[in-house]
Order: C-alpha cells, then sequence, then structure tokens
C-alpha cells in the first residue's frame, strides 16, 4: 500500500466525522437543510481525496524510482538518471496543472508522467456491481461532475439517473454519500494495486507491495 493511498484513507476519516454528526440531525428545524449540507460537503471532500492521491502516488512513485536509480547496487548510468530527472521536473509541472480528476485527465497525468494507463484495473465485479472499466468511468465522471457543481454553486447534474430520487429531481442523500465513499475507496485501492505491479515490473520497487 502506498503513503498516498494511506493518506486517501485518512482524509476519509473527516468524511466519516460528517456521518457521525449527520446521526445527530435527525430532529430539530432545519434538519434537511443541515443534512443536505453535510452530504454536499462529504461528496467535494471525497472527489477531493481522490484528486489528492492521484497527484501524491505520482510524486511518491517519483521518489521511490528516484532512490532506486541513484542507488549504487543498481548501477544505473548517469545519463539514465539525468533523463529520469528531466522527467520528474516536466511532472511536478504536469500534477501542478491536474485539478479535475475524471477519467481522461487520471489516465493522461499517470501516462505523460511515468507511462501507465489505470484504466485497465477499473472495474468492479462485486455483488450488485458489475461494473466494467466504462461503467467505472462514467461512474467517476459523474461525482466529479457533482463535485464541480456543489463547489461552483450550481445546480446537481439532472442526467445522471443513480441521482435522481422518486420525483425525477437529482439530490443527494447518506446512501448517495456512501455510496460516493466506497466507490472512491475502490478506485484508489484498485489503482494502488495496478500501479504497485507496474513499478514493481518495470523499475523493480517494492515498496507498494
Amino acid at each position: 500500500m502506498s503513503e498516498a493511498r494511506e493518506a486517501f484513507i485518512n482524509q476519509q476519516g473527516l468524511v466519516e466525522q460528517l456521518v457521525d454528526i449527520h446521526e445527530s440531525l435527525q430532529t430539530g428545524r432545519g434538519r434537511r437543510h443541515r443534512q443536505d449540507a453535510l452530504h454536499r460537503s462529504g461528496v467535494v471532500l471525497t472527489v477531493a481525496a481522490w484528486q489528492s492521491y492521484v497527484e501524491k502516488v505520482i510524486a511518491e512513485a517519483f521518489h521511490l524510482v528516484s532512490d532506486h536509480m541513484t542507488d549504487p547496487a543498481s548501477a544505473t548510468p548517469t545519463w539514465a538518471i539525468q533523463s529520469f530527472n528531466l522527467r520528474k521536473a516536466q511532472a511536478k509541472t504536469l500534477i501542478k496543472r491536474f485539478n479535475t480528476p475524471d477519467d481522461v485527465r487520471v489516465r493522461d497525468v499517470f501516462q505523460d508522467t511515468m507511462g501507465f494507463n489505470p484504466w485497465g484495473s477499473w472495474e468492479w465485479r462485486q455483488g450488485p456491481r458489475q461494473w466494467d472499466a466504462p461503467e467505472i468511468r462514467r461512474r467517476t465522471n459523474g461525482w466529479v461532475r457533482v463535485r464541480h457543481s456543489v463547489a461552483h454553486g450550481f445546480d446537481l447534474p439532472d442526467d445522471l439517473d443513480w441521482l435522481k430520487g422518486e420525483n425525477g429531481e437529482a439530490r443527494l442523500t447518506l446512501g448517495l454519500l456512501n455510496e460516493c465513499r466506497k466507490h472512491f475507496a475502490h478506485l484508489v485501492g484498485i489503482t494502488d494495486d495496478s500501479f504497485g505491479a507496474f513499478l514493481s515490473n518495470s523499475f523493480g520497487i517494492q515498496d507498494f507491495a
């Protein structure tokens, strides 16, 4: 497990606190309004934690590869180290520009920095979720759009079936917040595992194992 994945788990502890607060808002004036604020805050924090994970895990990988290449035991040629350092500098710029963690931008920042495509591992085959990579990507993009709408004060997207209530209007509930949390926890897990395997096969790095 990467340090970036551990940081994601720790960040999700903040969302867990919101869920705990939610339990104390079952009665009283303004209950629904206050609960909605918690739902929206939870989604924003969760998607932000996903974005942070991507940024941190790439930076962590560069650090590990750099340490490996400069270890005298690796006998890495000087020209290869210099080339990697140039790539590392370019990666820092790409990471700074990374601000919307949808499927394409996540793939691109991984590919452009480390030559890794995470989409191959993106699936969820458990219980009612029999989701292939396109469905995982569609769900991820949906939650990123919800985060964008909440953060910028827009209406929630009205074209996401799973976001609509019985009246056909988009809404956020505690159940949907928990679904968001599960989605990104799973996405971080499978991305971390596949990225770790990539680093092991490509650079001999075992730290994610």
